[in-house]
């Protein structure tokens, strides 16, 4: 049995038009009929045409067979971070804002020494596991280093979460963006005594500039504290929130269909990263920091029912960001560019809830925490310089979400990821070739 293109039976007409939609099995069927006894001529074809219903039925079937395309699974995807993300956002801040609001009324010293153990192991575990990973823990030196690192990621963690030290959050930022700023050099790269000298300047800049930072910040502010109320109780209930969302979000990860970024390099991420900055930044401030002061007092509340309706509009923002963020990585991927996995699809299908990763939950809450507590600290201050509720808000959220975007980034760095690897090359010296032999 075999299946002609067109059907020589049908119109010509018809042929030309239905033999550009139908498959060939559906214009006609041609049978072979053997030799046998009762046929004496040799086998003949005969051609037996489908009819009208039959085609239509065929070019039906056909149809309704072909897969969703890839800019509806994107955009269902894309939805679907944004509804986790504030799904997530909502509830931690709801049970957030609920212990607050309990604790703002007990000693203020209490809830401060309180901070401060959390702050330390905090800030311990976050500079351990970043400096051992990015600048390594294997000769003396860098076991120096890195012990260093987790001395002063204590210190500095105790004294934010506790106090809200301005001068050592304004150091921290400085070092951490100039050390990206130096991690990203193109050249770093083609042996490994570049990459060595490569990890020492990381080393170095982010130690140098922070140091520099700190002391610098503490010129120009004068303070090591602040004396705006309810810090200590705000930051108690910081750690609510954010253990809560990222319980949600290593829970739900895959309840409906997601975006899989480890399909890109860690440049893609930080490309990612920085293509959704702007609209996550823009709703932050309009949401959390504009909207949000004009729903809440114009003064410090502790009230549950005065703060709720503005945080959870201001959960927003975060949709927005999962929504950004998951378009980022599937337009980076269709475009073929940072791709790590290339025979990878970056659109996961929904695999449903699964049990949290407790790892993976306690470093993500020590990120999200002292991020959220510099955010705080950088409020307290503003509100001690006599900027009004809205102002401080507006201005602290927008500082806040520039770093609050590479949470994830910061997770891949304390976790062992970092900028790809160059291949190191070495020249090789080519093998000595015989000598011509004289002809004769």
């Amino acid at each position: 049995m075999y299946f002609p293109s067109t059907s020589p039976s049908l119109p010509a007409s018809r042929r030309n038009s239905l033999s550009d939609v139908l498959p060939p099995s559906h214009a006609a069927i041609k049978t072979k009929i053997p030799e046998g006894p009762a046929i004496a001529s040799p086998a003949a074809e005969v051609t037996v045409p489908l009819d009208q219903d039959t085609q239509a039925a065929g070019l039906s079937s056909a149809t309704s067979m072909q897969a969703p395309t890839l800019s509806s699974r994107a955009v269902a995807a894309c939805f679907s971070h944004a509804a986790r993300d504030f799904a997530g956002q909502a509830a931690g801040r709801v049970l957030g804002l609920a212990a607050f609001s309990l604790l703002a009324a007990l000693d203020d010293i209490s809830l401060r020494a309180v901070n401060s153990v959390i702050g330390m192991a905090a800030g311990g575990r976050l500079a351990y596991l970043v400096a051992s990973h990015q600048f390594g823990n294997e000769t003396p030196l860098q076991q120096a280093g890195v012990t260093a690192s987790t001395l002063f990621g204590m210190i500095s963690g105790s004294l934010i979460a506790a106090l809200g030290n301005n001068p050592l959050i304004a150091g921290l930022a400085t070092g951490s963006l100039l050390t990206a700023a130096v991690s990203w050099s193109p050249e770093s790269s083609r042996d490994e005594e570049a990459r060595d000298c490569l990890d020492k300047r990381k080393a170095l800049t982010a130690g140098g500039t922070t140091l520099i930072g700190t002391v610098a910040a503490a010129v120009a502010v004068g303070t090591i504290g602040v004396k705006a109320a309810h810090l200590p109780s705000r930051n108690l209930g910081l750690l609510i929130e954010s253990t809560v969302i990222e319980l949600c979000k290593s829970s739900f990860e895959r309840v409906g269909p997601s975006m899989d970024r480890n399909v890109l390099s860690f440049e893609g991420r930080v490309a990612v990263a920085m293509l959704g900055m702007v609209p996550y930044v823009a709703a932050t401030v309009v949401l959390n920091g504009y909207v949000s002061g004009l729903l809440q007092p114009a003064y410090d509340s502790s009230k549950f029912e005065e703060l709720v309706v503005p945080l959870v509009v201001g959960a927003i923002a975060n949709a927005v960001r999962g929504f950004g963020n998951a378009l980022a990585v599937h337009q980076l991927h269709r475009s073929g560019k940072f791709i790590a996995k290339p025979d990878a699809d970056c659109i996961r299908a929904s695999a449903g809830p699964k049990l949290p990763e407790p790892r993976t939950v306690a470093d993500k809450t020590c990120i999200r925490f002292l991020l959220s507590a510099c955010r705080n600290a950088v409020y307290a201050h503003l509100r001690d310089q006599g900027m009004s509720v809205a102002q401080a808000t507006e201005l602290a959220q927008g500082i806040y979400a520039c770093y609050a975007q590479c949470r994830d980034l910061i997770h891949d760095l304390a976790r062992g990821d970092g900028w790809t690897e160059p291949v190191i090359t070495r020249s090789v010296l080519p093998a000595e070739t015989a000598a011509p032999q004289s002809s004769e």
